[in-house]
């Protein structure tokens, strides 16, 4: 689970998923978790600090990555 302060690295999908829209690394500064409107599960996501854009998004944890886990 990601933890505020993490430093991740950030992919944006296009509208049918395919990956590649847009790419970074930032910082989670917060995160909520709230009720999935389509499942019966909660869908927790993160708000990123982009270095790349000097602004806040929202992201699902699909969507993030911390930095140097798995990296060899």
């Amino acid at each position: 689970m990601f933890e505020i302060g993490d430093y991740v690295s950030w992919h944006e999908e296009y509208s049918d998923g395919i990956a590649g829209r847009d790419f970074g690394d930032g910082i989670i500064i917060d995160s909520t978790t709230h009720k999935s409107s389509f499942y019966n599960n909660l869908i927790t996501t993160y708000k990123v600090y982009r270095n790349k854009h000097k602004d806040f998004m929202w992201f699902e944890k699909k969507d993030i990555k911390i930095i140097g886990e798995n990296d060899e």
